[in-house]
């Protein structure tokens, strides 16, 4: 493209965006993005690269438009889900030209991401509400556009998988800067003053604490790289102590448990401990549980330690479902879930139909002190068990399909690939799904790009890798 070109691109946005001020007077409008979109979607065709690196870097900071300005027709992540909507748009040409790498769009992961797709699509309009269930696919695909599709085009080269991930943490890191800042202001270990500290940034400090559990492993990563400067090395250390204070600060239970999960995890792949033993292990435990089950559930009636500004206590409240609201709260959602489930077993409800239909599924004494009547605030913390009630045993098994065959690729990756950098990289990679693995199980946050710019990068190295793999193995035959 000319200079001339690019030149008169701009001052025509720049004479749209004065003529839209004149006509709207100071009254803001949704019109007054159609020109940054336009100056958006110039950089996006000139370097898509480079524009999808800039949009991870902008995801922490993104900000809902209901934090800015109240009572708007839709809410939007600003800027970034104006420049994913463009991605998309590239990605579709890219698909239907043919630029897009037929290995990719072949893969296994790519497959059942698909399949998924195409599910949501159909239980959105066998759904209750098929425009709210529509517009929360068009959001899912365009995630899915930009930061698996995109993402794993360009992780063909090692240095933008760095940049990828670099870009996130330095967007992320003055998002945690001034929620330390803020908790400080509050006295510090302040656990009423967490679930806000967080605003306008992320909706609440659970989610807060899901993407930093993600950014540690990948620190740590940055941190313990041989080709690594040693002015980067201090760099990423105190970013790691900044992060971490963070992760502490946030009081998320459900990230803190994630994180020692995924240890556990990273230690089990690197020892190379094998299924035949972990397997058996696992049944003993489950059996344990089982036979156990009423010892154990009277034994938590029993812990009435509520949430707490001490971090011990705040931890020992994780088991309480006799006081805790927050507990017991999820409890009521996931049941409700269960229920709803029940009555529509196969389609579901539709996606993101959840927070709209549940209110009637509650039991009157299951109803906590942070219920509503109208069941308005928000999903069914759980990842799964969101699934399970909006898109049906299809949905749920879907999405399970897809974190098992992801982690297989990956582990194979990890005991098969010679190169020491990348399967560092992937066991990075496998490290900080499994946060999010686990995490999922008490929240779910794919709908929003926070969470769905790491989860689906992560993802995407995996796959990426994975085909670089198999097409040396192919050529060695």
């Amino acid at each position: 493209m000319s200079n001339r070109r690019i030149l008169s691109a701009i001052i025509v946005c720049l004479l749209f965006s004065v003529a839209v001020i004149l006509k709207a007077g100071t009254d803001f409008t949704l019109l007054w993005l159609i020109p940054p979109a336009l100056l958006l979607m110039l950089f996006a065709f000139l370097s898509v690269d480079k524009f999808l690196i800039l949009t991870v870097f902008l995801v922490p900071l993104s900000v809902q438009m209901r934090f800015l300005i109240p009572d708007q027709p839709a809410d939007l992540f600003l800027p970034t889900e104006l420049m994913l909507a463009v991605i998309l748009v590239i990605m579709i040409f890219k698909t239907i030209t043919g630029e897009v790498s037929r290995r990719l769009l072949l893969h296994p992961v790519t497959i059942i991401i698909f399949i998924s797709l195409i599910w949501g699509v159909l239980t959105s309009l066998t759904g209750t509400m098929p425009v709210v269930s529509l517009k929360s696919i068009m959001a899912k695909l365009w995630f899915i556009s930009a930061f698996y599709l995109l993402a794993a085009s360009i992780f063909e080269d090692n240095k933008k998988i760095t940049a990828y991930f670099t870009a996130y943490i330095a967007g992320m890191t003055p998002v945690v800067i001034f929620f330390i800042y803020e908790m400080i202001l509050a006295g510090g270990f302040n656990q009423a003053a967490a679930y806000a500290s967080s605003r306008p940034f992320f909706n609440d400090h659970t989610s807060f604490g899901a993407s930093l559990a993600c950014c540690i492993p990948v620190l740590i990563f940055f941190i313990t790289g041989k080709d690594v400067s040693f002015q980067r090395r201090l760099l990423f250390l105190l970013l790691l102590v900044i992060f971490s204070g963070g992760f502490i600060l946030s009081y998320s239970r459900a990230a803190w448990i994630s994180l020692i999960v995924s240890l556990l995890f990273t230690l089990i792949v690197v020892l190379k401990i094998s299924w035949k033993i972990i397997i058996p292990a696992l049944t003993v435990v489950i059996i344990a549980v089982v036979l156990s089950w009423q010892p154990v559930m009277q034994r938590l009636s029993e812990n009435r330690q509520d949430s707490s500004g001490e971090l011990q206590r705040h931890l020992r409240s994780f088991s309480n479902i006799t006081t805790d609201a927050s507990n017991l709260e999820r409890i009521n959602r996931w049941k409700s879930a269960l229920r709803m489930f029940r009555e529509r077993p196969l389609f579901g409800w539709g996606p993101a139909t959840y927070q709209f239909c549940y209110a009637p599924f509650q039991m009157a004494d299951e109803k906590t002190i942070i219920s509503t009547t109208y069941g308005e605030r928000g999903n069914a913390h759980s990842e799964y068990l969101g699934s399970l009630s909006e898109s049906g045993i299809p949905g749920m098994i879907l999405y399970l399909v897809l974190l098992i065959v992801v982690f297989i690729k990956g582990i194979r990756l990890y005991h098969c690939e010679r190169n020491k950098w990348l399967r560092m990289v992937v066991l990075t990679m496998m490290a900080g799904l499994m946060t999010y693995v686990v995490h999922g199980g008490l929240n779910n946050f794919l709908d929003t790009d926070k969470i769905s710019a790491l989860f689906w990068g992560m993802t995407a190295v995996i796959v990426a890798l994975d085909i670089r793999y198999s097409y040396r193995q192919k050529d060695q035959i």
